[in-house]
């Protein structure tokens, strides 16, 4: 019974492995904590953003800022405040302003948080790397 368990998570391991092509080239155990990050970000993320985000992460035209842009790569840490505590007053991305409010998640932990970034950091052409936990708690101490 435990060989069957152990062969079934060892399985499931390379499975998600070469279901989602690494990226950065994590290796091993990073490649695997990389594949579970984008795999539970993407469940955060089709729960909590994408009514507004979009499927595809574009945005609600002039209403709702696109998520396929270098902000977040150049601003990560104003990202992941923005994620925990929301958004309120304008914001500039690609030379178009947004002014909706977006809701806080006060409920995510920095895991949820640091899972949902490397989720969006790494899709609709986003090639970011994995957001660590140590990265989302530092950025938080920082927020405004």
């Amino acid at each position: 019974m435990i060989i069957i368990r152990v062969v079934s998570i060892l399985s499931l391991s390379c499975l998600l492995v070469s279901c989602k092509q690494d990226k950065n080239q994590y290796t091993g155990q990073e490649a695997i904590k990389y594949n579970q990050y984008l795999f539970q970000g993407e469940q955060l993320y089709f729960s909590r953003c994408l009514n507004c985000h979009q499927n595809d992460g574009s945005g609600l035209g002039k209403l709702i800022p696109p998520l396929t842009t270098d902000f977040l790569k150049i601003k990560k840490q104003t990202a992941i405040c923005i994620v925990k505590h929301g958004l309120e007053g304008p914001i500039q991305i690609n030379g178009i302003n947004y002014d909706r409010t977006m809701p806080s998640n006060p409920r995510l932990t920095p895991l949820e948080i640091a899972e949902l970034m490397t989720y969006i950091s790494n899709s609709w052409g986003n090639e970011y790397g994995m957001v660590t936990i140590q990265e989302v708690e530092e950025a938080l101490k920082d927020c405004n």
